[in-house]
């Protein structure tokens, strides 16, 4: 039994190598992502267009990147209001204080609408890549902070693909 034991126990060390990643759920956020590590989580009322919100975060940095997930719930007045594409418009403005706008496209997922941005910070020495997702009444912002000499595409795809959203 013991023999067992150790076995399977040196297998399980032996298959999380260097470069596995754990996945992060979020039942309330019903969403999951994977990350290097366990990040930490924040919650914080914002102010925006629709008035005062809570947006719910989790952060890692992490090898001189930094990932984010977040996500915050409009009121349903603000969404009887306002289309997808102003909600995601409002979005890209609040995250374009963070620095210049280099690239900005449409993205999807299944039917709900959504953007990819690329911003440079102000001292020209990261660069942050995410996406923007509307489902629903939730916003979803996800993305990573690297640095601008190195932009690592794998990096970045592995984490930005790896968000998918949970079903009740």
């Amino acid at each position: 039994m013991r023999f067992l034991l150790a076995l399977s126990l040196s297998l399980l060390i032996a298959s999380c190598g260097p470069g596995d990643w754990v996945e992060v759920r979020s039942k309330g956020g019903r969403f999951s992502i994977k990350m290097p590590a366990i990040p930490a989580e924040t919650s914080q009322e914002v102010e925006t267009a629709a008035g005062s919100i809570t947006l719910r975060s989790r952060e890692l940095d992490h090898e001189g990147f930094k990932y984010i997930v977040s996500f915050s719930d409009y009121p349903d007045e603000f969404l009887a209001q306002n289309g997808p594409d102003s909600i995601l418009d409002a979005a890209r403005e609040g995250t374009a204080v963070a620095g210049e706008l280099l690239e900005e496209s449409a993205i999807s997922l299944g039917e709900n609408s959504g953007r990819f941005l690329v911003l440079l910070d102000p001292s020209g020495e990261r660069v942050l890549q995410i996406r923007l997702l509307l489902v629903g009444r939730r916003l979803y912002q996800f993305g990573i902070v690297t640095p601008t000499q190195d932009r690592s595409a794998a990096e970045v795809a592995r984490f930005l693909d790896a968000f998918a959203l949970l079903l009740d």
